[in-house]
């Protein structure tokens, strides 16, 4: 079974209400879900529309898949490492409080009866001289400088004779 992640850590957004926007779109599609994210207003919810984009976007490259064959299998919210803060009060005292953070983690799934088909990369690298690339360049630049200098002096002529000809009227 081909499954794909995407993984954030470290939102500023407590677990808690980080839940409710993955509550609304876990087992969508990733196309309905894509669609009913921006209609959600919480602090968290174009954060996640990010992330499962940046999860259709790791499908498509994998595994040359749309958003409307895939499904979300599970989306997990999980609590983050607290800040430590502290609030001033009366009689100069402090009362601590903390910010809240929270680490979300999409699986998108194929759809049942879409074919699914890996994709193969070549990762071979080029070796390049870098010394014939400084020669190259210096024969292109000596070529333009060329080609500027001649065009260069036939504009020269061409003003030449037009003086001429407004000279002899």
């Amino acid at each position: 079974m081909m499954e794909v992640k995407a993984k954030l850590n470290n939102l500023r957004v407590s677990a808690k209400k980080a839940r409710l926007v993955a509550g609304a779109i876990r087992g969508l599609s990733a196309s309905e879900a894509l669609f009913r994210l921006p209609v959600i207003f919480k602090k968290s919810s174009p954060v996640v529309e990010k992330l499962l984009k940046s999860a259709v976007a790791n499908a498509s490259d994998q595994y040359d898949l749309q958003a409307s064959d895939l499904l979300i299998k599970s989306i997990i919210v999980n609590k983050g490492m607290d800040l430590k803060r502290w609030i001033p009060a009366a009689f100069g005292r402090a009362h601590p409080f903390r910010k809240h953070s929270c680490h979300i983690e999409i699986v998108l799934t194929a759809k049942e009866g879409v074919k699914v088909n890996k994709k193969i990369k070549d990762n071979k690298v080029e070796t390049v001289k870098l010394a014939d690339l400084d020669k190259e360049a210096k024969k292109d630049s000596k070529d333009t400088e060329e080609k500027e200098n001649k065009t260069s002096k036939k504009a020269d002529k061409e003003k030449l004779t037009k003086e001429k000809d407004t000279n002899k009227k």
